[in-house]
């Protein structure tokens, strides 16, 4: 048996709970809370993104910078300049999405082994027709086990297998975001000495 004091709570619950309904859709609608697409630096570049909504083409080039002891031109008469570049990894572009993790793996040999460089680059769109790079470098650096020059010489001249590589190891690391409208963003990296050059571009096919 309900005596009136509990038929009275019973009422009070009864009407709150189409209040609360409503407050609980009310929070649900807000602008304020609703989702929006992830951007970098956690801000939107664009109220409705149609930005996105077109590709880009992101590509890499990777040169290795050379001194010149001996001062001579590329031609062997007179004086050139200190050092000069060499393109070991040509110019390699894909069209890819905005947002979208692309990943360039390039193995470069060299005369103790070979060197692998590893990039993973996010193209976005920015305002006013930037395009942000975020990018992260990975070398990693094997040598062969065992060489002598005979072997190695043999080898360059395909009179030989190659020599057998070791284990690999972290030989650098670099990571970066960079904002870039149009040009060439480098990033160098030494190794044992050598000195190379990432060049990683990246531009809107808007048009």
């Amino acid at each position: 048996m309900i005596d009136r004091k509990g038929m009275q709570g019973f009422s009070r619950i009864r009407h709150a709970l189409p209040l609360a309904a409503l407050v609980g859709a009310a929070t649900l609608a807000s602008p304020a809370l609703a989702e929006t697409p992830g951007d970098s630096f956690s801000r939107p570049m664009f109220g409705d993104r149609s930005e996105a909504l077109w590709p880009l083409e992101v590509g890499l080039e990777i040169v290795v910078h050379e001194s010149n002891p001996a001062g001579l031109s590329a031609s062997g008469r007179g004086q050139g300049p200190a050092s000069h570049t060499r393109i070991v990894v040509p110019r390699r572009a894909l069209v890819v999405s905005d947002g979208q993790h692309t990943t360039f793996t390039e193995v470069i040999a060299t005369p103790s082994g070979q060197r692998v460089f590893e990039i993973e680059v996010v193209a976005r769109h920015h305002d006013g027709r930037k395009v942000e790079l975020e990018y992260d470098l990975i070398v990693r650096q094997a040598r062969f086990a065992e060489l002598t020059w005979s072997d190695y010489v043999l080898h360059r001249l395909s009179l030989a297998p190659r020599p057998e590589l070791g284990p690999q190891v972290l030989a650098a690391a670099r990571a970066d975001i960079v904002e870039t409208k149009g040009e060439v963003h480098s990033q160098r990296v030494r190794v044992d000495g050598d000195l190379y050059e990432v060049r990683l571009h990246a531009h809107s096919m808007r048009g």
